[in-house]
């Protein structure tokens, strides 16, 4: 299992996402990441959504409640936490927008507009 963090890749993307970018503590490999990528598309955002939702998983066997002494640890919300992250990128994915809009020059009045609303928007 290899282990890269460069955020100029996809996968250097998802593991910022996900915040898996020390290598000594990593929760997944390279190799995993790549399947969540190709899993959804190369869609970055989803990529790491099912990466979260994979960690839940695992977090949800070993979630459990300790008490010792004085201490007292609590490991049961790990898992809702990593869904509530996965579903926030779920979200974020859904409503980013799909397409830009082209404006179309057809004579001059349309480039008088299309001027205006480029003068518009870089005054916003």
């Amino acid at each position: 299992m290899s282990y890269t963090y460069d955020t100029a890749t996809d996968n250097g993307k998802v593991r910022l996402l996900i915040q898996d970018t020390t290598e000594t503590t990593a929760a997944f490999s390279d190799e995993e990441i790549a399947i969540f990528l190709s899993m959804e598309s190369n869609v970055i955002r989803s990529a790491a959504a099912l990466a979260l939702e994979a960690l839940a998983a695992d977090r949800a066997k070993l979630a459990k409640r300790q008490r010792t002494m004085n201490t007292d640890k609590d490991t049961r919300g790990a898992a809702k936490e990593l869904r509530e992250q996965a579903a926030s990128l779920r979200a974020s994915e859904a409503n980013a927008p799909a397409y830009g809009q082209a404006e179309v020059n057809n004579g001059e009045l349309t480039a008088i507009e299309i001027t205006s609303n480029r003068i518009t928007r870089e005054a916003s």
